[in-house]
């Protein structure tokens, strides 16, 4: 445990003073302030506006932190040969794993928070709206983007970092789209097709399951009991994938 914390220490302080994600951040709340232009022009709907452009850009940016940080995370150590120097101490290479996923997760968090809490201030002053579902739904986020770095770090252990953030990307997508496909399937009444679709729809997480952002800005009525059972599949996936990047990880010759 002191292992994967010291790793984890390490790489949140690494991730956090990184240049590019200073810029990504910047960048996010330029967004965010966006959405008082789109305020100004609706009729009696700034408030709802704004939270939904908000929420578009924090999910936008917050995607690009996490497929091409947690992308180059291994990579780097590799490159710099700082692997060689940690494996010749007794670190297990399933520790050096989980400290840079846990250290990412303590960036993202940070990133989140800040745009999260900037934007909830924003509407509130604005608006005049103090919706704390607001932070719920940055929270959701969260969990989404923990699945993702998870499956970006899983597929850097197999190829390039660059690789591994398109791939990344693509799951997010995919995931954002599972429910819609798996329904469309189903209208087909083929049994071969319907089945297949299941097997995708496990692997490739429902995303749109965590997406609360309709209900933040109220277009639809949330079901909570469902949000959390999601919730903790995706908190378990994350776990299983992480296993398998171990797993390959410790076979990985350099």
């Amino acid at each position: 445990m002191n292992q994967i914390a010291a790793i984890a220490v390490n790489t949140f302080k690494e991730t956090i003073r990184d240049r590019v994600l200073a810029v990504i951040v910047v960048f996010a709340l330029i967004m965010i302030v966006g959405g008082l232009w789109l305020g100004s022009i609706s009729l009696g709907e700034q408030g709802r506006m704004m939270k939904d452009f908000g929420l578009v850009a924090v999910t936008f940016f917050g995607l690009i932190v996490a497929v091409f940080v947690a992308a180059g995370l291994v990579h780097k150590e590799v490159e710099k040969r700082t692997v060689f120097v940690l494996f010749s101490k007794p670190v297990s290479r399933a520790a050096f794993i989980t400290g840079k996923f846990i250290g990412l997760c303590g960036t993202m968090a940070a990133v989140l928070a800040g745009m999260g809490v900037f934007l909830f201030l924003l509407v509130w002053a604005v608006a005049g709206d103090a919706s704390g579902m607001t932070l719920v739904a940055v929270l959701m986020i969260y969990v989404q983007l923990l699945a993702v770095m998870a499956v970006t770090i899983f597929f850097s252990t197999l190829g390039s970092a660059i690789l591994a953030s398109v791939l990344g990307i693509c799951v997010y997508v995919a995931g954002q789209l599972s429910h819609n496909v798996l329904s469309l399937t189903r209208l087909g009444k083929n049994a071969v097709t319907e089945a297949l679709s299941w097997v995708v729809y496990v692997i490739i997480p429902n995303f749109s399951a965590v997406d609360v952002k309709a209900g933040v800005v109220g277009e639809d009525t949330l079901a909570w009991g469902q949000v959390a059972l999601w919730t903790g599949y995706l908190l378990a996936y994350v776990v299983v994938v992480l296993a398998l990047a171990a797993l390959v990880f410790r076979r990985k010759e350099f």
